[in-house]
């Protein structure tokens, strides 16, 4: 039995208000049929309401104006019944020229007076609305047409209902399914950890005050990549001042970081070469003032001195100053060439140890008893000891002599009269380590790391004496490490004094291959004995020195000046061929790499497959693989180590 309107609502009064709200309401049975219809918008249609009830809701005329209406009025009906409530948005055909857009609510009640179920329906007519959505989902979709196609994200974030709304691309940035929901969490989670703090900061403080928000973060991948996002927008607040809704735009921006990363890395290597070239220059200038005031200032002493001495007649304690200062002055000056020679022999890669067992211990009481009476003429108490009268280690004793002399001569430098030098020398397992230790000016923090540096003196502002190159120190670690050892400086700063640690190995303990083959190289001079070795070189002096050295060491030499010569001397030598070839690869009309490849295509029997070592004064990998592409076996630069020529000959010829 159908609902009558008092039913539906107690009084006209209620009835008037559903009448003004809805455009129509009505109830239906559980399977879909009418029970009941009426409302203001059926003034506009051709048929009566009254006349449908009892026929099927969603196969009325008014749900033809599309083709899956009615579909979808049905299956709201459904979810209706089974879950009590739906709603759903439908085209509600008014007549043949006019259609409007309704959003319907269906409620399932219990009828207690029939002891039934039915279903309760109201419409609104939300026309203007849809239309207005229909135009801006129009632009939204070529909006997001264009940014889809510009590779960036959108999202529209509702702050009232706390829902988010996403464009596929934004959900791809960050690795959210294309037709998923992304939560704030989302934002957060695939933030590089270093990085989140900042963007939940971001997106607070334009929530907070309506601001623009423009950052870039890292993100982390599910493959562990990580890439950089850029990510702009905007909060809009109410008239009160809360938050409403942010917009925003996120796109990928990980190679524009990639080339300004590098390109940052390209100024900093530009400038770290520039700055370093323009310290060359001015350590060489500072080099040649040094050196020409240097050499020049004991050298006006010994003229000065030598020309009173050659003129006039003085008395016997002047002489006797006079020579005394005259000597004084050129052992300066012969202290300061041998500095020279040194700094050359270690730029030229020429300075050579002559290593074998020594008591180190022996070492520093020499450099003690020579540096005594220096120390006390100028009122420094210089101390040694050590825990140990046998220190054995593999040393070239003048060069650690020379080591720790200068030592303290640098310490005795920096020291005032009254102070005090201490040598010291403490034994290991392993490693006996020597300090040189003085209670002097000490070393400013900036100048520490850069102490053994060539032409660093300390700091001039606390010390008077400027004499020297500044090369003693540098001097000093290059030797340690041609040793195996380490050096140290430490101190707390300027009037705290210094103090120099020099660790050097023990015998007992496995010394390095260089050690090894220089100490072999000591004890077996003949090494090469035997051995007929073919040198080609065009530089009358480089090939003179290296056939006596290889004479020297054993080898039979033959030389030649050019590549045509040693050609010559190679095919004459058909029953006495050289077990080696050493050649020159920079020579005129003819190089070394062209050599090599004339004698590869010669026979076995006329050389062909005579190994070879190249000498060449580049180092560059591109110029050793070519001369090892057109047929050499070993590949030395110049200036060349003596032992290391000998040790590959030996490994070509097998012995």
């Amino acid at each position: 039995m159908p609902i009558s309107k008092n039913q539906i609502s107690d009084n006209d009064k209620t009835l008037e208000i559903f009448r003004n709200v809805f455009v129509f309401f009505g109830t239906l049975s559980p399977q879909g049929f009418v029970l009941g219809l009426e409302g203001k918008i059926f003034e506009k249609t051709i048929t009566e309401p009254q006349l449908l009830i009892g026929q099927k809701f969603s196969e009325t005329v008014y749900w033809q104006s599309s083709e899956h209406t009615s579909e979808n009025l049905e299956k709201a009906i459904i979810e209706a019944t089974e879950n009590k409530n739906s709603k759903v948005r439908l085209d509600f055909r008014v007549n043949a020229e006019e259609k409007i857009y309704i959003e319907l609510f269906l409620q399932s009640l219990f009828d207690k007076e029939n002891n039934s179920e039915q279903i309760f329906f109201c419409a609104q007519d939300v026309t203007d609305r849809a239309k207005e959505v229909e135009y801006y989902k129009a632009r939204s979709e070529q909006l997001l047409y264009a940014a889809e196609n510009a590779e960036i994200g959108l999202w529209f974030w509702d702050l009232v209902e706390d829902v988010i709304y996403t464009s596929p691309k934004c959900n791809e940035l960050f690795e959210v399914e294309p037709h998923d929901t992304i939560s704030f969490r989302s934002f957060l989670d695939i933030a590089h950890p270093e990085d989140r703090d900042r963007v939940e900061t971001a997106f607070l403080e334009t929530q907070a005050n309506g601001r623009e928000y423009n950052i870039e973060y890292r993100v982390i991948y599910s493959d562990g990549k990580i890439h950089w996002l850029a990510v702009q927008g905007k909060t809009y607040l109410d008239d009160s001042g809360k938050p409403q809704k942010t917009i925003g735009v996120v796109r990928k921006v990980t190679d524009k970081r990639v080339a300004s990363e590098e390109l940052a890395k390209v100024y900093a290597r530009e400038k770290k070469a520039r700055d370093e070239a323009e310290e060359a220059n001015r350590a060489k200038d500072f080099f040649l003032a040094i050196v020409s005031h240097e050499l020049r200032s004991p050298l006006n002493t010994i003229l000065g001195w030598t020309k009173i001495l050659l003129t006039k007649e003085v008395k016997e304690d002047v002489q006797k100053n006079a020579l005394e200062t005259i000597e004084k002055s050129a052992r300066s000056q012969a202290k300061l060439i041998d500095d020279l020679i040194d700094l050359a022999r270690v730029a030229s890669g020429k300075m050579r140890l002559e290593l074998r067992q020594i008591n180190l211990y022996e070492v520093l009481r020499t450099v003690y008893n020579s540096q005594k009476p220096l120390t006390e003429a100028k009122n420094v108490y210089l101390d040694f000891f050590s825990d140990n009268e046998n220190i054995q280690v593999f040393g070239d004793s003048m060069r650690l002599q020379q080591v720790f002399t200068n030592l303290v001569s640098n310490a005795l430098k920096f020291t005032s009269s009254g102070g005090s030098i201490r040598i010291s020398a403490q034994t290991g397992n392993k490693a006996v380590k020597v300090m040189v230790k003085d209670d002097g000016q000490g070393i400013s923090s900036e100048l520490l790391p850069n102490i053994f540096k060539q032409f660093k003196q300390g700091d001039e502002k606390s010390s008077s004496d400027r004499s020297g190159l500044g090369l003693g120190l540098s001097i000093v670690k290059i030797l340690s490490e041609k040793h195996n050892g380490q050096i140290q400086a430490e101190s707390k700063g300027i009037g705290h004094g210094s103090t120099f640690t020099v660790s050097l190995p023990r015998c007992n303990t496995e010394a390095e291959p260089e050690i090894e083959v220089t100490k072999q190289s000591a004890k077996q001079d003949k090494l090469l004995r035997g051995v007929k070795i073919l040198v080609v070189e065009d530089d009358p002096d480089s090939r003179e020195v290296l056939q006596l050295f290889l004479e020297q060491s054993g080898a039979q030499v033959a030389s030649a000046e050019s590549a045509s010569e040693a050609m010559n001397l190679l095919l004459e030598s058909e029953e006495n061929l050289p077990d080696v070839i050493v050649s020159d690869l920079a020579m005129p009309n003819e190089d070394g790499y062209a050599l090599i490849e004339r004698i590869r295509k010669l026979p076995i029997e006329n050389g062909g497959a005579v190994p070879a070592v190249a000498l060449s004064a580049f180092a560059s990998a591109n110029n050793k693989q070519q001369a090892f592409d057109v047929g050499f076996q070993k590949y030395h630069t110049k200036p060349f180590e003596p032992d290391g020529i000998v040790q590959d000959i030996l490994q070509l010829v097998n012995k």
